[in-house]
């Protein structure tokens, strides 16, 4: 009964399932490891596993394996529509004080902000897969590469900040709010103005 409660769970979950998501479900640790000793899983990682018949979703799986961090910058300005370039490395957000040597191995770019201003805008979305991710919302994504422009790629910068502004769901509103919080207002304005 639990094998098959396990296969179903795998199902609903786009192919994925964590020791954690089986736990919570009651299903003994014990069903994951025969399913990979049978081949009909992958274990992509410590407690995450991927069916052999699934695609896998990177997004999904670098956050099932540090939840903590956000997609943030280039790779949230692609996931929110604001970029046309689909990211090489994926970036993330961590807050300051958080060790980044391992996100570093699985080769993510890394930006850390304050614990205080860490969660400001931070959503769930689907990744391209169907998958819950943890981003920053659209307004946070445009001071996030406002705060590091320096960083970014220029031509990026450029075309998500059009974008955002004929965004017919943008909200001006936060953009203030949080561009004020994070200390860029003025560095925004400058922006606006132009495009505005």
């Amino acid at each position: 009964m639990s094998r098959k409660k396990l296969e179903e769970l795998i199902k609903k979950k786009n192919g994925y399932i964590t020791t954690q998501d089986a736990i919570y479900e009651g299903i003994h640790r014990e069903y994951l490891t025969m399913l990979v000793e049978e081949e009909k899983l992958i274990r992509t990682s410590p407690g995450v596993y991927l069916s052999k018949d699934a695609w896998e979703d990177k997004l999904y799986a670098y956050q099932q394996k540090k939840k903590r961090m956000i997609y943030s910058h280039d790779t949230a300005l692609y996931l929110h529509g604001l970029s046309d370039r689909d990211p090489i490395s994926y970036s993330v957000t961590l807050p300051t004080g958080y060790n980044t040597s391992q996100i570093k191995q699985i080769e993510l770019i890394t930006y850390t902000i304050k614990p205080s201003l860490f969660e400001l805008g931070k959503m769930i979305m689907k990744s391209p897969f169907g998958n819950d991710i943890t981003v920053y919302d659209k307004e946070r994504t445009i001071c996030d590469i406002i705060r590091s422009r320096s960083r970014i790629d220029q031509q990026i910068l450029n075309d998500g900040l059009k974008r955002y502004v004929k965004d017919t769901s943008r909200d001006l509103n936060n953009l203030i709010i949080y561009a004020k919080k994070m200390g860029i207002d003025n560095v925004l304005n400058n922006y606006m103005e132009i495009l505005l």
